[in-house]
This record gives C-alpha cells, sequence and structure tokens, in this order.
C-alpha cells in the first residue's frame, strides 16, 4: 500500500469516526450531565452466605470487552450501549473469600477524561459517578488511549518503517504526560470512594516479542499491508512499558495505602498473538487485538487469585 493511499485511508476513518461520534454522542464537555449508573450484577463462585463485596470497575476497551457493533448481541448481554461491556473478564471474578456485587461502567474507547469528567457515550454517566461510601473495592484499567498506543500500534502496521518510529517519537510528550493524568484520576477515585481499595489493573502484554520464531507465518499479525516488523515490535514494546512506568509512578505519587497495583503483564505468557493458542485476536479476529474469550477467563482467573491474596494479608478487609 502506497503511503498516499494509506493516508487517505486514515483521513477517510477519521471522518467515519467523526461522524460516529455525532450519531452516537460520543465524548465532549456537553455531555457531562448526570445520567443512570447501570444496575449492580451478583457474580461470584463463593459459598452463598459468604461476604458480599460491592465492587466498581472503571476503565477502557479492555475492561469492557468491546464487542463487535451489533446491537442485538449487546442488548442480550445487558449492554445497550456502544460502550460495549460484554462477558469481560469483570464478570468472570470468582474469588474464593468472597461474592461480588458489580457495577461495571468502563467504555470501549475511553481516556481519563472519559472518567472523571464527561460521560463518553448518550445514556452513559461520568464512570466515576459510580462510586460512593458503600465501595469496598474498585479496579480500573485505564491509560492506553491517553498515551496514544492505538495511534503508535496503526503506525506501526504500515508498510513505511519510518511511520513507526515517527508516531513514537510525536506522541512521547502523552505518554511523558500520562503520570499527571494519572494521579489527578487516582485521588479522585479515593476520594469518591473513602471506603474502597483502588486496584489498577496493568495491560496484559499480548504481541509476540521481537525475534520470536515463526512470525512470518503468521497470518493474524503479519500481511503485505499490515507488516510490522522486529524493529516496530520493539518500539511497541517500548511503549507498553512507558505506560506500565507512568502507572507506577503515579502510584508511587499519590503514595495511598487504598492504591494497590494489580501486575497482569505476563498473564499471557504462552498465548501471545502468534502463539498456537493465542488469548487475543489478530488483525481479522471479531476485536482486533484485544482479548478473545479465552483471554478474558485468564485474567480473570489471575485477577480472583490476586483479590483473594489481598483477603489473606488483610489489604481487603470483608464486609
Amino acid at each position: 500500500m502506497s503511503a498516499i493511499r494509506a493516508g487517505w485511508q486514515r483521513a477517510v476513518t477519521a471522518a467515519l469516526g467523526l461522524v460516529v461520534a455525532a450519531a452516537f454522542g460520543v465524548g465532549g464537555p456537553g455531555l457531562s450531565a448526570d445520567a443512570a449508573i447501570p444496575a449492580p450484577l451478583r457474580i461470584g463462585a463463593a459459598p452463598a452466605g459468604a461476604p458480599v463485596v460491592n465492587l466498581v470497575v472503571l476503565g477502557d476497551s479492555y475492561a469492557s470487552a468491546a464487542m463487535p457493533f451489533d446491537r442485538g448481541t449487546l442488548n442480550a448481554l445487558g449492554a445497550p450501549s456502544v460502550c460495549a461491556r460484554g462477558p469481560a473478564w469483570p464478570r468472570l471474578l470468582a474469588p474464593t473469600a468472597f461474592n461480588i456485587m458489580l457495577t461495571h461502567v468502563s467504555c470501549s474507547g475511553a481516556t481519563v477524561p472519559d472518567l472523571v469528567d464527561r460521560r463518553m457515550r448518550v445514556g452513559e454517566p461520568v464512570q466515576v459517578q459510580a462510586l460512593s461510601a458503600a465501595t469496598n473495592l474498585v479496579m480500573l484499567g485505564i491509560g492506553g488511549n491517553d498515551a496514544g498506543f492505538s495511534e503508535v500500534f496503526s503506525a506501526c502496521r504500515q508498510s513505511d518503517p519510518a511511520l513507526c518510529t515517527d508516531a513514537a517519537q510525536r506522541l512521547a510528550p502523552r505518554s511523558a504526560a500520562l503520570a499527571g493524568t494519572l494521579v489527578r484520576l487516582y485521588e479522585s477515585v479515593l476520594e469518591r470512594a473513602p471506603n474502597a481499595l483502588v486496584v489498577v489493573v496493568l495491560y496484559a502484554d499480548s504481541l509476540p516479542n521481537p525475534g520470536a520464531p515463526g512470525l512470518d507465518a503468521c497470518p493474524a499479525l503479519r500481511a503485505s499491508d499490515d507488516a510490522l516488523s522486529d524493529a516496530d515490535l520493539t518500539i511497541l514494546a517500548e511503549w507498553g512499558g512507558a505506560i506500565t512506568a507512568r502507572v507506577e509512578e503515579a502510584v508511587a505519587t499519590v503514595a495511598s495505602p487504598r492504591l494497590r497495583i494489580a501486575d497482569l503483564r505476563d498473564a499471557f505468557a504462552g498465548h501471545r498473538l502468534c502463539d498456537p493458542e493465542p488469548y487475543q485476536w489478530g488483525r481479522d479476529g471479531e476485536i482486533p487485538f484485544h482479548p478473545n474469550a479465552a483471554g478474558h477467563a485468564a485474567l480473570a482467573e489471575a485477577l480472583s487469585h490476586y483479590l483473594d491474596g489481598l483477603v489473606t494479608d488483610g489489604a481487603l478487609p470483608l464486609p
């Protein structure tokens, strides 16, 4: 694909995005009014008499399980909005020490302002409005969209190798500013949920390592018009590492005993894209480059063990 053709495709995609945004009320300060909080959902596999923890999940598409835009599917899942909250890891959590009353407000495409300042979709609340003094536990995953990871990833998939480097350099200031943005978010969440433990969930590493064998024969990742080189994968790995570093910096800055990190970077070990049984959709999957059903199950299992550990060490008091 020529650079000119690629540029036209990106321009058309951007224009279509604006049309969808106008049609469905995506983002913007005009959407700051209150909206209804989704009804809580009782989940878990602990005995019926076990304590019940009020959990609120905030974040982007990795927490919402973005689905193909199919109204019938979304309605069947109890997710009638284009936030596309599907059968993601929050619904699959099953700690042994307690059951969960889940309030799930994460939204596909969200950035930090969509959590604290504005509703991202018509009919959706500002995400932090779901928090209260009755909240026992908050889990949130956010930052990739704020740092510009998707833009860097899109550039790295083009055949011109210079585009990947150029995008990484151009968007570096957004990545550098992420720590300050996250500090504001974490402080807001801690204030709105004064009795809750807040767990920041890191993204799982899902792309193959540079130089991994068999990448040239991996149609989920590489094709004639989707040419991720080892150099591109190195840049993407560095970008993902920078997001993690900014999260750790923000948590250290806030320095609250009620703020923890759940490190899931190795949750897809042996199941990255191009492995025999990947935990993420590929370039032609239903939700490209997002966790598939097996991926969300793996995330839920890892997080369930993590939550049981928090109970054991006393960090998460049970009601």
